[in-house]
């Protein structure tokens, strides 16, 4: 047991998307992306563990999600459903838009981290994210300026100078008593 439908399907040249459509043509999985849980097929070869993290009483700190990991067999078993299958099983009614072969899908090494937009190219979300955050950060630094530079000038230049006087003074009179000795 260990192995996730990504380690299963480099072993054979696919992503872990197209292993998880292949695993739920031939009756391991069912459900859909994001949502797959075991057939009694699936069962036999594959476990699946919650796992949880955050606080649960509050909804935006606490996640839950669901690993499915597959045995070595696994692998040799689904090989030997495709060799014996007379025909393909038929497209999954849970994947609508599943219209292309497993080899036409998304190729090895590719990400799941962006999406599509309409003109087909990948935007990354994690970029636009950043890009919006320091979007924010830049308004915020705009508009807490002028109180910043007000209270530099106000409060911070007067503090510094008093404990420089202080300090000077002080040690002025350190001076004085060394002499003195």
């Amino acid at each position: 047991m260990g192995k996730s439908a990504t380690v299963l399907g480099r072993e054979i040249g696919k992503t872990g998307r197209e292993m998880n459509v292949l695993l739920h043509r031939y009756g391991y999985l069912t459900g859909e992306p994001g949502a797959y849980s075991l057939t009694d097929k699936g069962e036999k070869y594959g476990t699946q563990e919650d796992h949880y993290r955050g606080n649960v009483r509050s909804l935006h700190y606490y996640r839950q999600w669901t690993t499915t990991t597959w045995s070595d067999e696994t692998l040799a078993a689904l090989l030997n459903d495709m060799n014996n299958a007379p025909t393909p099983p038929e497209l999954a009614e849970s994947f609508p838009n599943d219209d292309v072969t497993v080899a036409e899908a998304e190729p090895v090494g590719a990400t799941d981290r962006g999406a599509s937009d309409s003109a087909g190219t990948r935007v990354d979300l994690r970029m636009a994210a950043i890009a919006a955050a320091l979007l924010v950060g830049a308004k915020a630094a705009q508009i807490a300026a002028p109180h910043a530079q007000r209270w530099w000038s106000e409060t911070a230049v007067p503090a510094t100078s008093r404990v420089l006087k202080r300090l000077k003074r002080r040690d002025s009179a350190d001076n004085d008593d060394e002499t003195e000795a």
